[in-house]
């Protein structure tokens, strides 16, 4: 049985409103809180699409909290001087110092160039904690859960 978007409960129809720019899918009590979207002429949304290359590392991936160290201990294994590393990658030495030192976060080309040169990950997922799910709720969250309620 499909529930309510705003409130949760569980009914046997739900109307489409806007309400505040959100379109929610409501029981009939909170359709009265909003506007009634009229489904069947409203032109259809296009689907925004963007390239792999925009999407991919987005909100997964993280700088590794050891990225200095990564880099430092790559290039000193290689036997490489950070002139050698910054003419090679077409960077300033002071570039590569600071991101050894871990006073400057690199932006990931510069990141994925150090990544190519040195065989290393400086974005990675982060580690996800262990949750039991034996417990869990199996009810989705609804927009009631998640708003902040003025007094």
């Amino acid at each position: 049985m499909p529930s309510c978007e705003l409130c949760g409960n569980e009914t046997t129809s739900l109307t489409k409103v806007k309400i505040e720019g959100a379109e929610v899918k409501t029981c009939d009590s909170c359709a009265q809180m909003g506007e009634e979207v009229n489904t069947g002429t409203s032109k259809p949304r296009k689907k925004k699409t963007e390239s792999k290359s925009r999407t991919r590392g987005r909100d997964t991936d993280t700088l590794a909290p050891d990225y200095g160290d990564r880099v430092r201990d790559a290039r000193e294994e290689e036997k490489l001087s950070l002139a050698e590393v910054s003419d090679d990658l077409n960077e300033k030495e002071s570039v590569i110092r600071k991101v050894e030192n871990q006073d400057l976060k690199p932006e990931k080309s510069l990141a994925s160039k150090l990544s190519r040169k040195f065989g290393v990950d400086l974005y990675v997922n982060p580690e996800v904690s262990n949750v039991d799910d034996s417990t869990s709720d199996s009810r989705s969250a609804t927009l009631g859960d998640v708003a902040e309620v003025k007094d």
